[in-house]
């Protein structure tokens, strides 16, 4: 109880009474207050419990006071904690009750036990997403526990720790964990390289069986089951031993299979046998004959050719570029002539079945005789300069042998050795004469013709499959070579024309023997016709030959003929014929050079227009004209690869052709621009490089018909880049152009190239085109969208692009995921060539007009357009 006195100032008051105050005590401290520790160091979750609520507490003697709203309080750090009551009108605050929040000790880590696996060279056994210190450094093990071996860890101890969670555990002791070294790489590996660009025929050798080897340091490994691994691509490889359970995979050998100097490929000349030359040597190349040395061609050293030869000519190497492929060409001794050779009937009857036969000059060479031969009804093919003399017989002085008239008779001037040197022959005259006296008429050979004989009929002519009795047949013989000729009558052929408006056929049906069929309009009867759009078609037996009449031009030829002449003067003559002896030795010839066979016999198409004495033969066309020529029985109509024509210095080539049927016959259908002689051909065609491709069928179908050539007898290489001049060789032989067209009007070609005649006629053709400085750049790659321009032109010759329509380039385009890369000037090109099928995108939906193209889409390429444009 306290005693309150205040105390005066000592002057003018005194000490007052004092008052009595009674001060209460404090209450006393809460009871029940409990606590939680912290779980770990730092994680600052301790607890105060059985709080007193409205009271109060503190962290620590100097913390301040909070108030108690709950009878527990968390998130406490480790500390001493006060807690009382809150003072009140009537009381004081209460003592306080102090409480000590601690915290819970951390543990080690489990020591490591990992392991090595040896074939992922990988650390395993550890805890998935575990940090370690390994060597000193952090290292992370994966979500299977497993940590990939670091290359410098090999033969190395390594001292692993897993690290402790900073809380409730610590880091562990450490795991001593040795790791072997990688074994030594394998010794003794080898290689070849790839043998030309685009092979792929490079080979790994010496290799440990059981190993594994990879193409390039992101490549997958693959298993060795031999020494050899063949068919590789130009790369980097790398081979090793394999990982077992004791020991890693070994140190790698790398070996690198590089790319031989491209094989030039086999070049593009052709024999001329009848002037004994190479058609298209120059001096890049070297040629071999029979079999000797090699001779570098320098412009001036032509290859002297005359007899019988077998020449190879290749590209010849050039530094690092090895000599090319070779091309062989057959040169026959010239076909022997010389020889006039006459034949008459000895008079008397005791020359029946004699003829006497006389040559001239006579063989007044020393050693030198004549001999004979008789070929029966058989074609004389003549023997050849140098030819032995087999089945001959010595001619006797009075040249008075036995024969039966019509039979021929060839006549042989051989040298000593009886080798023939000169030749001729004619056709035996041999007249059965009556014995005199007698009454009964012995019948007679007829003469032998020595000037021209004829029997004219009527004859029908077909007008829209409607029969009209409108010509003339006449038949003819000189010298045993029979002709017929029908002769249209003009007025008739009109009238039909009239009431059958325009695109009439007018079909000339001939069914005759005779070695040459002629249809005989003139020319005012084939302008009409042209004015109608008519086309005029001669049938035979064998053969047909249909031609537009705007074709001919009968007003130009008429002009170039007799200007001012009418044109009903005018003959023009539509002509199917048997070639000529000496042409069907060409045509033979050709056929051993080019190493094909000739199935039915060649026909000559010709179209002659004519004005008395001058003549006119028509030998090209605007567009393509179609021949039939019939397959006899006897062949399989399978076994026709193409239709070739064959030119009279013995080059021969490709002509679009395909086999129909038309009333039970089969028919070789042959399109071309020229006139000339026609021969139906098996060349059968299979390279190996392309069995498992996807152009197999295109490339081998190409070869086949002559249009495509390989880099040698058996190889395409079809994913190599093609080169202009390359391009423009494949796109002429698959139109069947005549080479050498036209005028060369580039600066960078020149005669003596390869390809020099091929870009001359794509020239001529407007197929390809320069570049602004004046040249072609044959050697330069040409990419797709070039490529596709060249057939765009090339469908306007075939008739293709008129059928297939101009397209909306843009939109056509569209498709294609890249379109707007290809160039301005091309789009329309690419998009005619597109719509009609001819060209399409690469697998992956894109033009790719920018890229270079390859053989094999090249080959595919002239295939389509062919078939697009039903030539083949």
């Amino acid at each position: 109880t306290l005693s309150i006195v205040k105390v005066g100032n000592g002057t003018t008051s005194t000490n007052s009474l004092a008052q009595s105050l009674i001060i209460p005590d404090r209450p006393a401290a809460p009871t029940g207050v409990g606590k939680t520790d912290e779980s770990y160091a730092g994680a600052n979750d301790g607890s105060l419990t059985g709080l007193p609520v409205g009271g109060e507490y503190k962290q620590g003697a100097a913390g301040a006071w909070s108030d108690i709203s709950s009878a527990t309080v968390s998130g406490l750090q480790p500390d001493t904690y006060y807690v009382r009551t809150k003072a009140t009108s009537s009381a004081f605050v209460s003592e306080e009750a102090a409480i000590t929040v601690g915290s819970t000790s951390a543990t080690p880590e489990v020591t490591p036990a990992a392991v090595i696996s040896f074939t992922d060279e990988q650390l395993a056994g550890l805890a998935a997403n575990a940090v370690y210190l390994i060597n000193g450094q952090n290292v992370s093990a994966d979500t299977n526990g497993k940590i990939a071996i670091d290359s410098a860890w090999l033969g190395e101890t390594l001292s692993i720790v897993k690290v402790g969670n900073g809380t409730t555990s610590t880091n562990s002791l450490a795991q001593s964990l040795i790791i072997p070294d990688r074994p030594a790489a394998p010794t003794g590996v080898g290689k070849t390289d790839e043998s030309y660009a685009g092979a792929n025929d490079g080979s790994l050798t010496g290799l440990p069986v059981g190993g594994e080897y990879k193409q390039g340091a992101a490549g997958a490994w693959s298993d060795i089951s031999s020494a050899t691994v063949s068919g590789l691509q130009p790369d980097t490889y790398y081979v090793r031993t394999k990982a077992t359970s004791s020991a890693f995979a070994s140190e790698e050998a790398t070996a690198v299979i590089g790319t031989l100097p491209a094989v030039p490929a086999a070049p593009n000349v052709s024999a001329d046998d009848i002037n004994d030359q190479i058609i298209g040597l120059d001096t890049t190349m070297e040629y071999q004959i029979d079999g000797g040395n090699y001779v570098r061609y320098d412009g001036n050293n032509l290859p002297v050719l005359n007899g019988s030869h077998t020449v190879k000519v290749r590209v010849a190497a050039n530094g690092s570029v090895p000599a090319g492929a070779e091309v062989t060409l057959y040169f026959t001794a010239p076909v022997a002539a010389g020889l006039t050779v006459t034949a008459v009937d000895p008079s008397g009857t005791a020359n029946d079945g004699k003829t006497t036969i006389s040559a001239v000059p006579a063989a007044t060479a020393i050693g030198h005789k004549l001999v004979y031969k008789t070929f029966g009804s058989s074609e004389v093919i003549p023997p050849r300069v140098g030819d032995a003399a087999t089945g001959y017989a010595d001619l006797p002085a009075n040249g008075l042998i036995n024969a039966a008239h019509g039979e021929k008779i060839g006549v042989a001037e051989v040298d000593a050795d009886g080798k023939i040197v000169k030749f001729g022959f004619t056709t035996a005259v041999v007249v059965q004469e009556q014995t005199s006296g007698g009454n009964t008429n012995v019948p007679t050979a007829p003469p032998i013709i020595t000037g021209p004989s004829s029997n004219e009929t009527d004859v029908i002519v077909i007008v829209n499959g409607q029969i009209e009795n409108a010509g003339k047949s006449k038949t003819t013989e000189i010298n045993g070579l029979t002709t017929t000729t029908v002769i249209v009558d003009p007025q008739k052929l009109q009238a039909k024309l009239d009431s059958q408006g325009d695109g009439a056929i007018v079909t000339v049906p001939v069914s005759s023997s005779s070695s040459i069929i002629k249809g005989e309009l003139n020319g005012q009867s084939i302008q009409n016709m042209d004015n109608r759009s008519a086309t005029l078609v001669l049938r035979t037996d064998h053969a047909s030959y249909r031609i537009p009449a705007r074709e001919i031009n009968i007003g130009q030829l008429a002009e170039k003929l007799s200007p001012g002449t009418k044109l009903s003067d005018i003959s023009v003559n539509i002509i199917i014929a048997e070639p000529s002896d000496e042409t069907n030795q060409v045509v033979q010839n050709s056929a051993i050079r080019g190493n094909f066979t000739v199935i039915v016999p060649s026909v000559d198409f010709k179209l002659i227009v004519s004005h008395k004495d001058k003549s006119i033969e028509i030998t090209n066309f605007s567009m393509y004209v179609e021949r039939k020529i019939a397959l006899p029985d006897n062949v399989d109509p399978n076994k026709i690869t193409t239709g070739i024509v064959v030119d009279p210095n013995g080059v021969t080539r490709h002509v679009p052709t395909k086999v129909i049927v038309e009333d039970g016959t089969h028919y070789a259908v042959i399109n071309s621009l020229t006139n000339s002689t026609y021969s139906v051909v098996w060349h059968p065609l299979i390279f190996a490089d392309m069995e498992n491709h996807w152009a197999k069928d295109a490339v081998n179908d190409m070869g086949s018909r002559i249009i495509v050539n390989g880099v040698d007898s058996s190889t395409f290489s079809p994913n190599k880049d093609i080169t202009r001049a390359e391009f423009a060789a494949m796109v002429v032989r698959g139109l069947g152009l005549r080479l050498g067209e036209g005028t060369l009007p580039f600066n960078d070609v020149n005669e003596q190239n390869w390809y020099s005649s091929a870009v001359q006629t794509a020239a001529s053709y407007n197929l390809i085109a320069g570049f602004e400085d004046g040249t072609f750049r044959p050697n330069a790659t040409i990419s797709r969208e070039q490529a596709m321009i060249i057939i765009a032109r090339a469908m306007k010759l075939t008739g293709l692009a008129a059928t297939t329509g101009m397209p909306d380039a843009d939109e056509l385009l569209s498709s294609f995921t890249d379109s707007a890369a290809a160039s301005s000037w091309s789009k329309e090109g690419i998009a005619l060539a597109v719509k009609a099928g001819v060209v399409g995108g690469r697998s992956d939906g894109r033009l790719d007009a920018k890229a270079n193209i390859t053989r094999a889409e090249v080959a595919a390429i002239i295939q389509r357009l062919l078939k697009k444009s039903d030539l083949i």
